[in-house]
């Protein structure tokens, strides 16, 4: 009778199949961290999409303010341009008014303040307008 390599003649050979407790722990775990990780990703990026949407909303605001100064000093020798400020819809807008080249033109520091979850948040803008 021939005798395979390595083998005894009356040795059984047992084919085991599947996957130990060990693996199954292990491959869970991981599973587990990368569902973890993901889930914080997640978590942050709905954050950043809410902020994101909030400055949007803080710039039109600003955009408007100083589109409305433009339209009412332009022309005008600025006549009424002043400091100020302003409040709608959650937000509170500053601004203020100083002279610039030679009183030719004024500079505009528009300060945007909105609520955050975590308090609030000021966003500055600035424009020079001729008068």
């Amino acid at each position: 009778m021939p005798r395979e390599c390595g083998r005894a003649p009356n040795q059984r050979t047992s084919v085991r199949r599947g996957f130990t407790i060990v693996e199954v722990l292990v491959a869970i775990i991981i599973l587990t961290v990368g569902l973890l990780g993901l889930a914080s990703t997640a978590a942050l990026v709905t954050r950043m999409i809410a902020q994101g949407a909030w400055s949007s909303k803080a710039s039109t605001r600003a955009t408007r303010q100083l589109e409305e100064f433009h339209s009412r000093w332009t022309g005008t020798g600025c006549a009424g341009a002043a400091s100020g400020s302003s409040s709608s819809g959650g937000f509170t807008l500053n601004w203020t008014v100083t002279s610039a080249a030679g009183g030719r033109a004024r500079q505009v520091q528009l300060v945007v303040t909105s609520p955050t979850a975590r308090g609030t948040r000021q966003d500055t803008f600035y424009s020079t307008i001729r008068c």
